[in-house]
């Protein structure tokens, strides 16, 4: 008989099979590296809640068949405690054979103790799950956005590594620059009216510091113990996929915090924004600042997720906007379910899964 459970020690490398054929190269095992990965996540987060945990599907002959990763969130809504949590990793072995794993899971997790449940982003398949069980997509929260610096490196790079593309890079500079000055300036950020005072990479502990404040700009937003936040942050400065983690701050007049962001990036490829997060008369001056710093540092282009607050100062910048997955929320509460759909809660970046190495990361 199949059954649901929590996810234990011994599971992990039936986890790390399952997690390396869904969403790896399932001809080949899984590493020890992901295996690593995995164990940390599940067991090691510093803030563990008991009744919120990584769950599996068992099979009828007793072996790991599905998996539903689950993160434990402390959360504020106008000074109320919430207790959340951000699902990650659902994948199933061999649907056609375990046809009700996925709902299961789902169905398993959104029955749980939580007063909100969050997830960004997720596919359609997923999403379709939730929804049939009171699950709500959120359309301003469910898009991404990207700003062009170098249009024809940009085409480049989504060409790959390969030796050709490495001989054009040169020539495509060239044209870049062409593009430019024709264009007067339109991709080029670096040379815009800077809109604040400085900016500079800081610390994990300079951010942590700052974080909470530019969270409670929010009414609905992210507690983050230190330790948990040095975790994460851990986590997201190991993806060495998306290239070297770049943590900067913002300061205004008489160098008052505006803001931070993070974000992932290397030169000549597509930068991938983690966080940004900013108080609410200084979302501007911080975009301002993220888009010329990535492209100074030779970013072809930058993207990430959209969140309502954000998107006419991404408007007003030459970004435009796609949408590949979507953001959805479950909650009995009403008085939560309006604060998302209204922008005023932070369900992305540290809030959601995208820090996490198993999202894009190569494990050898």
């Amino acid at each position: 008989m199949s059954d649901l459970r929590a996810c234990s020690a011994g599971d992990i490398p039936a986890v790390a099979t399952l997690f390396q054929k869904t969403f790896r190269d399932p001809r080949k095992r899984a590493p020890a590296s992901l295996e690593n990965a995995l164990r940390d996540v599940i067991f090691g987060h510093p803030e563990p809640d008991a009744e919120l945990t990584s769950r599996v599907y068992v099979g009828g002959d007793g072996a790991v068949a599905g998996f539903m990763g689950v993160l434990p969130l402390s959360m504020s809504f106008r000074g109320r405690k919430v207790r959340a949590a951000v699902p990650h990793s659902l994948a199933v072995d061999d649907p056609k054979k375990h046809p009700l794993a996925g709902a299961k899971l789902v169905r398993g997790f959104l029955s749980g103790p939580q007063d909100i449940s969050m997830s960004e982003p997720i596919n359609g398949i997923a999403q379709s799950l939730w929804e049939k069980l009171g699950g709500v997509c959120v359309p301003s929260e469910s898009m991404e956005w990207m700003r062009v610096f170098r249009p024809f490196g940009l085409a480049l790079s989504m060409l790959g590594n390969s030796l050709p593309v490495r001989m054009a890079r040169p020539g495509v500079r060239l044209f870049d620059s062409i593009a430019d000055k024709v264009s007067r300036r339109a991709f080029s950020a670096g040379t815009a009216p800077r809109s604040f005072h400085r900016d500079e990479d800081v610390s994990d502990e300079v951010l942590i510091a700052h974080i909470p404040e530019f969270a409670s700009a929010y009414a609905l937003h992210p507690v983050w113990p230190d330790a948990t936040m040095k975790w994460m942050l851990n986590h997201a400065s190991h993806n060495a996929a998306r290239g070297p983690l770049y943590r900067r701050m913002v300061y205004g007049a008489g160098d008052a915090p505006l803001g931070c962001y993070l974000y992932h990036g290397r030169p000549g490829g597509i930068a991938w924004m983690l966080q940004v997060l900013a108080r609410n008369d200084a979302v501007e001056p911080v975009i301002d600042s993220m888009f010329a710093h990535a492209w100074r540092m030779g970013a072809v282009a930058i993207k990430g997720r959209t969140q309502l607050r954000f998107l006419d100062p991404l408007m007003r910048r030459n970004c435009f906007f796609f949408r590949r997955h979507s953001a959805i929320v479950h909650s009995r509460d009403p008085e939560l379910i309006a604060a998302v759909k209204a922008g005023g809660a932070v369900t992305s970046g540290f809030a959601a899964e995208s820090w996490l190495r198993l999202s894009g990361d190569r494990f050898e």
